[in-house]
């Protein structure tokens, strides 16, 4: 499996993948800081599965979101972001993206979330 990470921020990005290096070490990761640094890894490499924060320079989640759509992707598209307030969650499943994982990350959380998509059968 191989994942790409879209998160602008260094200590967040260092947290992300030490946890999915924790919950599956069987798994690549390419970490990019930004919407327009993903479309260009998505034009170029295979993805099974995209984590992307939605407050992020250049281009946001939700603008991403929308370009990966017009170009044809099928990938499952995980909003992880510090967004928390009612209604947040239904506006960011509205743009495209299938699942939420909240910042602070809670570990359990986050493998709840990703197992459908990262272990064999999945739950």
């Amino acid at each position: 499996m191989h994942i790409l990470i879209a998160e602008d921020d260094e200590y967040n990005q260092m947290v992300v993948q030490a946890m999915i290096e924790i919950l599956y070490p069987d798994v690549t990761m390419d970490i990019v800081s930004n919407g327009i640094e993903a479309l260009e890894k998505l034009q170029n490499n295979t993805f099974d599965l995209l984590l992307s924060d939605v407050d992020m320079p250049l281009m946001n989640g939700y603008e991403l979101v929308v370009e990966i759509k017009k170009m044809g992707l099928n990938i499952p598209m995980i909003c992880v972001t510090a967004f928390a307030i009612s209604g947040d969650k239904e506006k960011l499943l509205m743009h495209g993206f299938e699942r939420y994982i909240s910042k602070p990350i809670d570990m359990d959380e986050m493998r709840l979330v990703l197992d459908p998509y990262l272990t064999v059968g999945g739950n």
